[in-house]
């Protein structure tokens, strides 16, 4: 809590009244509750549920913790072509953490054929914004030479931002 006591439950009550009213932020956020087990018992089911009202109305921040869960199998069975689904619609509006993963996606492959030169586009997106792992992920790339030339100078750019 920022000037008061942090209380969960609540928190759970004012983002339930407000979800109510149609308010997409809140019903992220109680996603975001069940997916982590805060202040509720910890229920990937639940949080599908709650990001789903939130995708319902286009909160790019629910799409993306909706594909992370096809991702990596929790509360549904793993998916990666679902998971690319909902990270690539987070990551063209904007998401910095949806770009990084959708760069992970084509990095490694899953659910897409493995692409270096998407992986660092999606990259720049996010690196652009200060997203750091993504920075971290093209500094790997030029080091390795994984679709670019190999050039430590310009990974040891990306690794000091």
């Amino acid at each position: 809590g920022h000037g008061v006591k942090q209380d969960f439950e609540q928190a759970r009550e004012w983002f339930l009244k407000a979800t109510t009213q149609g308010h997409a932020a809140s019903q992220f956020t109680l996603g975001v509750m069940y997916h982590n087990g805060h202040g509720v018992k910890q229920d990937f089911v639940k949080a599908r549920e709650w990001y789903l009202k939130g995708v319902s109305q286009g909160d790019p921040v629910a799409q993306s913790n909706l594909g992370s869960m096809y991702y990596h199998g929790q509360g549904v069975k793993q998916d990666y072509v679902q998971a690319r689904e909902w990270i690539l619609k987070a990551a063209s509006r904007g998401h910095d953490e949806a770009q990084k993963n959708a760069g992970l996606i084509y990095y490694h492959g899953q659910g897409v054929k493995k692409d270096y030169a998407k992986a660092r586009e999606w990259w720049l997106k996010a690196a652009s914004q200060g997203h750091a792992g993504a920075q971290h992920n093209l500094g790997n790339l030029y080091a390795n030479g994984e679709g670019v030339k190999k050039d430590y100078a310009e990974a040891r750019e990306w690794w000091l931002k």
